[in-house]
């Protein structure tokens, strides 16, 4: 597996910015032993995929509309997996990952990314192999971590550090109503329309590494990139409970995910408060957990936006470093 080709020094400079960062290390060994073991601990998945091929459960996902989410999964793709006996069923999905990472070097080869992101996919193809190698029970549709690592894989997600990248997104209509005509006029004037637009995750399993400013303005950088490669995308946007200017009082540390944009081009609107915003924000803080009890915080989503000319305006190659 040789996915990557020489592009000069950008290994050194991710290694020295990121530590824990693997996209320099070769894959194919570390591919083959954890194939071997998963088939080795897994008596009948051999035959289980005979019976269910990754080909045709790939082949089920290809009439997905130009825009969707990335958690859907057609109802011929999960009677295939229903058809996977229950004890291999996780290793199965398992094996899906390993099979769409040895075709990686196929599928990079089909996408106009920068050869940059050859190398970031490695990185992440590391950690997915480490989560497999660990624990085979990962494998589960249901979960928002292996669909997101299940669409990395396919080469679709794009690995960008802080965050991982869709490209096949667009922002709600009610939600921009939700933001009033201020974000209808923005939106519509900076961007065009609502759609297809690039939509940042975070993804829990890379956020460890890599949630910091450092790894935010790489995320910036790679978003930029992406842009490039995809000129039918209007811009890129991201909605979340820290992008919300109230949670600055409370947890100052986070200005730098709002600096980073709105000081260069962003624009920004509120979504709304809900019970899943409410839950992420009180989380792993208790500032904010005493805040919202004494009534003085509710956990509220705003949307961050830009144009596509915006943000390789401020990050985009040649670009002076903000």
């Amino acid at each position: 597996m040789n996915m990557i080709q020489h592009i000069g020094d950008v290994p050194t400079r991710f290694r020295a910015l990121f530590p824990k960062w693997r996209g320099h290390i070769p894959l194919r060994q570390r591919l083959t032993a954890v194939s071997e073991a998963l088939f080795a601990n897994h008596a009948g998945l051999a035959g289980a995929i005979d019976a269910a091929p990754y080909a045709a459960f790939e082949a089920a996902h290809r009439d997905l509309p130009p825009v969707h989410c990335y958690r859907i999964v057609p109802n011929a793709a999960r009677a295939m997996l229903a058809s996977v006996p229950d004890r291999l069923r996780a290793p199965w999905l398992c094996g899906l990952l390993i099979d769409r990472i040895a075709i990686f070097e196929k599928t990079l080869a089909q996408n106009r990314l920068a050869a940059e992101f050859a190398y970031h996919y490695r990185d992440s193809f590391h950690r997915i192999l480490d989560q497999i190698d660990r624990n085979p029970g990962v494998g589960d549709i249901g979960s928002d971590a292996f669909m997101k690592d299940l669409w990395l894989t396919r080469g679709v997600m794009i690995p960008a550090y802080a965050s991982i990248l869709w490209p096949r997104s667009g922002l709600s209509i009610r939600a921009v109503l939700r933001g009033g005509l201020p974000a209808i006029y923005k939106v519509m004037r900076h961007c065009g329309g609502w759609r297809p637009m690039l939509e940042g995750h975070t993804h829990d399993s890379m956020a460890r590494a890599y949630w910091n400013e450092a790894g935010w303005r790489e995320t910036m950088r790679l978003c930029a990139l992406t842009m490039l490669a995809m000129p039918a995308v209007r811009g890129s946007f991201g909605v979340t409970w820290y992008y919300d200017p109230a949670v600055l009082d409370i947890t100052p540390k986070l200005g730098f995910t709002h600096r980073l944009q709105l000081d260069h081009g962003a624009f920004r609107f509120c979504i709304g408060s809900s019970e899943a915003a409410i839950g992420h924000a009180l989380a792993a803080n208790a500032a904010r957990r005493n805040r919202y009890r004494e009534g003085k915080y509710l956990p509220t989503d705003y949307a961050i936006v830009w144009s596509r000319r915006a943000l390789i305006a401020a990050y985009g190659p040649g670009a002076t470093p903000v």
